[in-house]
């Protein structure tokens, strides 16, 4: 276990070292510079040079290269120049706001999917395959902002249900911050469930094709309990793991839905960063959110190595 840990670790550093590098050339070509945005239309030549040596923004490229690695190890990613805050604070901030949004919508969706695929792949060819595959069909047709703005008038201008715009800390209020995020995390959870109940019915009916399976079947065993005591070990690995990766993709990607429903998040933050032409933060973003969805690959990965015995067996995926 040690030793697919290390390799996957490895792998990781890697990956961020080239995504932190790229992000780095970008930034390098992207026209203009945080020191003429921050000195803004009325700053003088003085003042852009002031500023673009506080930046770090008039030494060589390599320098800078060094320099820039040197913030990311130690977490510093700059100061906004729009908001005139530390990246890092500004990114904390929002962070808890993007993260609900992706961890509850993500759950929602694979258990709903588990529960409505096993009974799928149970129940083949009868009434509850055919709404499950009607789910899918629907659900992976439908655009997340075209249904946030639905339930927006629906569930807000019509009904009252909701107050959009309101965002409630946790701290302050668990029914005022549930009331404010229940809307986003049911749009982006429909958003979810079309390819994890794809993909659990697949597996499930996978393994019901496995000699072990027609075996239990043979002696007796009970289907449910054959379904949800055995068959769910074997089937649940590949829906896992496509779990994983969607709530890293969430955690960088709700920037839509948090617009719509005025949700203090990341990916609202970055629309404003890059509609103000704010490099520090777009550079800061792009490279936390980079790390986050290396660190939640990683570690779907160990859970699936853990969760699978025959993986344990064989020492692990082969990279």
């Amino acid at each position: 276990m040690g030793k697919y840990i290390a390799k996957r670790l490895l792998s990781s550093l890697a990956v961020m070292a080239i995504v932190s590098l790229v992000a780095f050339a970008a930034l390098e070509l992207i026209p203009g510079n945080a020191a003429l945005v921050a000195a803004g239309t009325e700053g003088g030549s003085s003042s852009v040079a002031s500023l673009a040596a506080e930046f770090g923004l008039d030494r060589g490229f390599g320098e800078r290269l060094m320099l820039y690695y040197r913030n990311i190890l130690s977490f510093d990613f700059g100061t906004s120049s729009y908001f005139g805050e530390s990246v890092a604070t500004l990114i904390g901030q929002r962070l808890g706001v993007t993260f609900s949004l992706a961890f509850f919508s993500i759950l929602i969706a694979f258990l709903f999917s588990v529960v409505l695929g096993t009974a799928a792949a149970l129940c083949r060819n009868k009434l509850i395959d055919a709404f499950s595959r009607t789910v899918v069909q629907l659900f992976s047709s439908i655009p997340s902002f075209w249904l946030s703005l639905l339930f927006l008038i629906v569930f807000s201008s019509m009904l009252h249900v909701v107050d959009v715009g309101d965002y409630v800390p946790p701290a302050v209020s668990i029914s005022g911050y549930l009331s404010s995020i229940v809307l986003p995390v049911i749009v982006l959870a429909i958003s979810e469930t079309g390819p994890l109940l794809r993909l659990v019915r697949a597996s499930m009916m996978r393994v019901r094709n496995e000699d072990w399976y027609r075996m239990g079947k043979v002696r007796g065993i009970p289907g449910i309990r054959l379904a949800t005591a055995y068959a769910l070990r074997y089937a649940l690995p590949g829906p896992l793991t496509l779990a994983g990766s969607e709530l890293a993709k969430l955690l960088g990607g709700t920037a839509i839905v948090e617009s719509i429903f005025a949700l203090p998040g990341i990916g609202r933050l970055f629309l404003t960063a890059v509609e103000m032409r704010d490099i520090p933060l777009v550079g800061g973003i792009v490279i936390f959110v980079s790390f986050l969805v290396v660190l939640m690959n990683l570690l779907t990965d160990i859970a699936l190595f853990l969760s699978n015995p025959s993986m344990r067996k064989a020492g692990g995926m082969k990279l």
